[in-house]
């Protein structure tokens, strides 16, 4: 794989491992919500709606990274230097 692919990979990836974790806050935050006695509907309306934007984004970064794996010539077990 050229090195600017790697480097695109390296970033999808990191990117990704990102929203993975703001994905699991959201959810902590709508758990949390909806053990309060009185939840409120515009906080969780709120925080499912950026918890589906999350996923968008992450099905999307996911997308990519196997759109260039699958591009990606396969590599030899001895890389050339």
């Amino acid at each position: 794989m050229p090195r600017n692919n790697r480097v695109k990979v390296f970033s999808l990836k990191a990117r990704l491992a990102e929203l993975r974790i703001k994905n699991m806050e959201v959810k902590r935050l709508i758990a949390d919500e909806l053990k309060r006695p009185l939840p409120c509907s515009l906080s969780l309306q709120q925080l499912k709606r950026r918890k589906l934007e999350l996923k968008d984004q992450m099905l999307r970064y996911d997308g990519l990274l196997r759109t260039l794996s699958a591009l990606s010539p396969s590599q030899s077990p001895h890389p050339q230097r």
